[in-house]
């Protein structure tokens, strides 16, 4: 047996039962991460010579930084294993993510059952830090061959049955874009295999968008579904997906209310995501983000809890702590017996969606809109850390407490 097969039969064995009460993160364009950081009151300026302060290394890609997040949210690692579908390069940089990995997810996990080292070279991503603005340069990656994509999903495959009989993960997060060589139909694919009638899903990605919504609303077709899936999405991304053009010059000023309601409109039509999805949580950076609940097209407003000026942010990464925590929230609030969320967070979840004065017997709308206020400060905690999508409790837990109650949009 392979070392590649020792390993994954580890893994597999560490899974008792399958997925069932596992939590999947679909990431698969993996990354290795440098930080370039400049000297302090450093701007990068195009065309000049800049030498930095310091360079660190850790870990890259979407997927990888949904699982750091939840890694933080979930410290025990045992109690809720989660195992990150990627692909993972070779060579040192590739070796490099492996050995991150392994000390960030801790001892006991089953994190690397469905990870897949291919052939190609890790990529590297490289944030150049200054002191008011961050830059990301990233490299494309190596293409995926038609073998390690069949190893995939065997893996999933195997994890995803239980004496012949299918069973889905009690959530999903899908992050991202995918490395050359998978199809569009890739994503779908893969939410088909490991996505049940109980599953939650976070999909926080528009590469394969179609296939992968058409598999959602397939699993909703059946009677006993009682999962559910929320689309994670940037405002200005929206309106681009839906054919909407924003009168603001740049994104960082924002999307205009009758913007929004326009693009959210257009999108549902356009891609036919009625029939797959419950919910839409859109971010707009410094903006107020907001809500819909696809079903009767209600919109909600969420104020985000301003950042000081006077410190250096990290914000790459943080948009992924965003999806990481309104997944785990999310699933606290769904079913707190499955939740390896520490108690303190779970009772201010309980006390911030007891406080909430609107729509007060719909509990379902209730559970997301505590859930995406916790994940936003899930990612407004991580820009205040270097590393990527790396955030301390006591600062999430701050700024959850200053975030202002949800209000609806007429």
């Amino acid at each position: 047996m392979s070392t590649r097969e020792t390993a994954f039969a580890r893994a597999l064995s560490m899974i008792n039962g399958g997925i069932s009460d596992k939590t999947v993160v679909v990431g698969l364009n993996a990354a290795f991460q440098k930080r370039f950081v400049l000297p302090p009151s450093t701007t990068l300026t195009p065309g000049s010579v800049h030498r930095a302060e310091t360079v660190e290394e850790g870990l890259g890609g979407k997927g990888q930084d949904v699982a750091v997040t939840l890694r933080h949210l979930w410290p025990e690692a045992p109690t809720r294993p989660l195992a990150l579908a990627q692909f993972v390069g070779t060579g040192p940089g590739g070796d490099a993510v492996m050995g991150l990995l392994a000390d960030t997810m801790g001892e006991g996990g089953a994190w690397d059952a469905l990870t897949v080292r291919t052939k190609s070279a890790m990529r590297t991503c490289t944030s150049i830090v200054g002191s008011d603005s961050t830059t990301e340069l990233v490299e494309p990656s190596g293409i995926i061959e038609a073998e390690e994509m069949e190893s995939l999903m065997g893996r999933i495959d195997a994890l995803s049955s239980t004496d012949g009989k299918a069973i889905g993960a009690a959530a999903l997060c899908v992050m991202g874009s995918m490395p050359p060589g998978c199809s569009d139909d890739t994503y779908g694919d893969l939410c088909s295999s490991i996505s049940g009638d109980q599953t939650l899903t976070v999909v926080d990605s528009v590469i394969g968008l179609k296939a992968l919504l058409a598999s959602l609303s397939a699993k909703r077709g059946s009677s006993s579904y009682t999962g559910g899936a929320v689309l994670k999405i940037n405002a200005s991304e929206l309106c681009r997906l839906a054919g909407v053009t924003q009168s603001a010059s740049s994104e960082e000023d924002g999307v205009l209310l009758e913007e929004l309601k326009d693009a959210v409109k257009s999108f549902l039509s356009q891609y036919s995501a009625s029939s797959a999805l419950d919910y839409m949580a859109i971010t707009d950076g410094r903006h107020p983000a907001h809500l819909v609940s696809v079903k009767d097209s209600s919109l909600y407003r969420l104020g985000v809890v301003a950042l000081s000026s006077d410190q250096t942010l990290y914000p790459i990464g943080a948009g992924d702590s965003v999806a990481a925590g309104t997944l785990a929230a999310w699933l606290n609030l769904c079913s707190a017996e499955k939740s390896p969320l520490e108690e303190k967070y779970h009772e201010v979840l309980m006390k911030w969606k007891h406080s909430l004065t609107i729509e007060t017997e719909n509990a379902s709308l209730q559970n997301i809109l505590a859930a995406f206020a916790f994940g936003l400060s899930c990612g407004s905690a991580s820009c205040l850390q270097q590393e990527n999508s790396v955030i301390a409790r006591d600062e999430v837990l701050d700024l959850f407490s200053k975030m202002p109650c949800p209000t609806a949009c007429d």
